[in-house]
């Protein structure tokens, strides 16, 4: 039997094989779900005792599946059912599969097969999820917003939530991303009509690639969206981005490559965030070495840590170190909008609600 999973499913799937060698994710020609046969189809006649588990269906989760259309919709206790005919676009299914044949992983089945949606419309598919739970007022407009470019920079970034407890669980870090700003703009372009487009289209405006831990994804936000939705705008950035460095300057420093987590170019500034994994083995050193190689090649740095962080108050204390750079080439004007935003109470109510969309562990 062919199992096609919705949106829900195939999310748990890709943070589950983003980091499970044993598992991969084949690129299919597929576009149109099939029908799971004639109704009513029990969960155990599925030919998935494994995955079923490892979905927690049997507990108290359910399994999502598509299927082409009303007639064909599934009816059975632990299974919810979404109609649909055609993936957006160009998009295709992915059949889950064994990295290799000689260390095989029981949620492959044997004689099913499980095709999964591609990162880029479960995005889609999550958009139109937090569009039924209303999006009347701006607050909630604004709050979804938020969600679903916290979703994307973790899909396009190198670290991975926990499947099923992606705000407060664990973190897997240095892994592949699972797709890239570019994917979801050309998914984007697809789009007419369908439920969650204009959602989806505002929040992958905001998002970049290769975000390394879910707090530089809360940095990024919080120091570069536009205030409206609780950034403090301060103008264009690069993430995660190697230096452009001539072949001189390569020579004059001890790092090959320099990457900052974030890159102003107009003021040579960079802005690092050293998390607990910098304190560990030899990475002070490193972090030592890349500091004297800045200041070697002309280039500020400016390094946080989580207390620097890790409430309203520090956070806008370690900001404003940013802006006294930035006033050194843009004039007092930039200190003044600063402060203006400060003594704003709609804007900290606004910067609250990203810190806590973004930092859940905190509320």
């Amino acid at each position: 039997m062919d199992v096609y999973l919705d949106d829900k499913s195939s999310l748990h799937l890709l943070r589950k094989v983003s980091t499970d060698p044993r598992l991969e994710l084949r690129t299919t020609g597929e576009q149109c779900p099939m029908s799971l046969g004639s109704s009513p189809v029990s969960l155990h006649r599925m030919g998935i005792p494994h995955l079923l588990s490892y979905l927690r269906v049997p507990e108290n989760g359910t399994l999502g599946v598509l299927v082409p259309d009303a007639k064909h919709r599934v009816r059975a206790h632990g299974t919810s059912c979404s109609v649909k005919a055609k993936l957006p676009g160009d998009c295709t299914f992915m059949l889950l599969t064994n990295a290799n044949d000689y260390d095989p992983s029981l949620l492959v089945p044997q004689d099913s097969r499980v095709f999964v949606m591609p990162p880029e419309c479960v995005v889609l598919g999550m958009a139109g999820r937090l569009m039924r739970g209303g999006a009347s007022d701006k607050d909630a407009w604004t709050k979804n917003v938020l969600m679903l470019t916290k979703l994307c920079l973790g899909l396009c970034g190198t670290y991975r939530h926990d499947p099923f407890d992606p705000w407060k669980g664990s973190v897997t870090y240095e892994v592949p991303p699972l797709t890239s700003v570019d994917a979801l703009g050309a998914l984007s372009a697809c789009l007419h009509g369908e439920r969650g487009a204009r959602l989806y289209k505002e929040a992958i405006q905001h998002v970049y690639d290769l975000s390394g831990s879910p707090q530089e994804s809360f940095m990024g936000p919080a120091l570069f969206f536009s205030s409206a939705y609780g950034g403090l705008d301060l103008g264009e950035f690069d993430a995660n981005k190697p230096l452009d460095l001539s072949k001189s300057e390569l020579a004059s420093i001890d790092c090959r490559t320099i990457t900052p987590d974030f890159f102003l170019s107009t003021y040579d500034l960079a802005l690092e965030y050293l998390g607990s994994v910098h304190e560990k083995g030899s990475n002070p050193k490193k972090d030592h070495v890349r500091s004297l190689d800045y200041q070697t090649l002309g280039k500020r740095e400016l390094a946080f840590v989580y207390d620097d962080v890790k409430t309203q108050d520090a956070f806008m204390h370690s900001a404003a170190r940013i802006v006294t750079i930035m006033e050194q080439f843009d004039g007092p004007g930039v200190r003044t909008r600063f402060e203006r935003l400060k003594g704003d109470q709609a804007f900290m109510k606004r910067q609250k609600q990203l810190f806590q969309t973004f930092r859940p562990w905190l509320r």
